[in-house]
């Protein structure tokens, strides 16, 4: 789920530009912003939204959520501490991953100012549902037969796997890291490699779950 509301100013916009919400914290988190580095953001364009996104950190793969973004930065929440100056990179789409570094942290809400403009207004940078890579095992029941797949990448509308030679619109039901999900089905195959869609999301907790539970598998090379 991504919900966005554009606005466009001459000027740094007031804190309830930034957030769906306009609560104390936000208005806190708009001065942080300023004072981080004004000269930066004078004349930005920015969207309130309410984005899933992967931050990557330390060379590990976190869940947070994108609360504003503009062409040069985003502020995101996410409960994994940081501090100003730490070295990070975030995506949504793993085929766009950006750079950047944390100007200000306020509790669970950090200000990152991005190494290179990210366009994130052209139509190229449009949402899709964030894509997680992985390497964990799976077991999918098809046609009443059990196979173990390995999982290439989770998002919380489905995934992908590679192991098994499925056709488009077959029924499955999958286990992985403890979740059970019923009623999926193929969506394309192209050998032993299939996408999968979920009949139910995941709900946001669910995949951080699954990812708490098994860091190992979400260890992402890319450095920050």
């Amino acid at each position: 789920m991504s919900i966005f509301i554009e606005r466009a100013t001459d000027t740094r916009p007031d804190a309830s530009a930034l957030a769906p919400t306009d609560s104390h914290t936000d208005a806190a988190a708009a001065t942080s912003i300023n004072a981080a580095n004004p000269e930066r953001r004078a004349n930005r364009r920015f969207l309130a939204a309410f984005r899933p996104a992967c931050l990557i950190i330390n060379n590990r793969i976190h869940l947070g959520m994108i609360r504003n973004m503009s062409d040069m930065g985003v502020m995101v929440q996410c409960d994994q501490p940081l501090k100003k100056g730490d070295r990070v990179a975030y995506f949504w789409d793993e085929a766009k991953i950006v750079r950047a570094r944390v100007a200000w942290s306020d509790g669970n809400r950090h200000g990152l100012d991005n190494d290179d403009q990210a366009r994130v207004f052209d139509p190229s940078f449009s949402y899709r549902s964030v894509r997680i890579p992985c390497s964990m095992h799976a077991k999918v029941w098809a046609a009443g037969n059990c196979h173990v797949v390995r999982v290439i990448n989770l998002s919380m509308g489905g995934m992908r796997i590679e192991g098994l030679e499925l056709r488009p619109g077959t029924l499955l039901t999958i286990e992985v890291g403890g979740l059970e999900i019923y009623n999926a089905s193929t969506k394309w195959a192209d050998g032993r490699v299939a996408g999968i869609h979920f009949s139910k999301r995941l709900t946001q907790c669910e995949l951080a779950r699954l990812m708490l539970d098994h860091p190992d598998h979400f260890d992402e090379p890319v450095a920050a």
